[in-house]
């Protein structure tokens, strides 16, 4: 069971490997929360937009190597290379960077959750990845909660 902690992520800088579907969803997940994401892959997704958000987002195309780790605080390897995602996490672990990998919940550091936003309020939706069918389903009611107009007009 993870503890849910909420951080400042405005100055911190993280480091995505890999851009796909999940490291995109991911980068999108960020943008409202972090000052600077760099994301390293050998080739960027489409879904790897502009984002209308004022987060710094360098996008590197090359493949991801250990010097890709200076001066990080954060990292995420959504690769689809289970050796990869290892090799990062052992890296990270020995450089003391907390570290998610998105296919593997046992190398983890922290949890990524779902969010729901509503104005000042946000929530973080986690089930310390056993059972995304259950947080997807949370979300729903939490973001039908905080979007329901009597609930949203008594706390503005």
């Amino acid at each position: 069971m993870y503890f849910p902690l909420f951080v400042d992520l405005s100055e911190k800088e993280i480091l995505v490997v890999g851009a796909g579907h999940i490291a995109a969803r991911r980068v999108r997940s960020l943008c409202g929360f972090a000052g600077h994401i760099t994301v390293v892959a050998p080739q960027i997704s489409d879904e790897f937009s502009a984002p209308d958000t004022d987060t710094k987002i360098t996008m590197v195309t090359k493949c991801f190597t250990e010097p890709d780790l200076e001066g990080k605080d954060l990292v995420l390897a959504a690769t689809d290379d289970r050796a990869l995602n290892r090799k990062i996490f052992d890296l990270c672990r020995a450089r003391g960077i907390p570290v998610n990998v998105c296919s593997d919940s046992g190398l983890c550091d922290f949890q990524f959750p779902s969010i729901v936003e509503s104005g000042a309020v946000v929530v973080g939706i986690n089930a310390s990845g056993r059972d995304h069918h259950l947080v997807k389903e949370t979300r729903k009611r939490v973001e039908t909660l905080l979007f329901d107009e009597r609930f949203h007009s008594r706390y503005q």
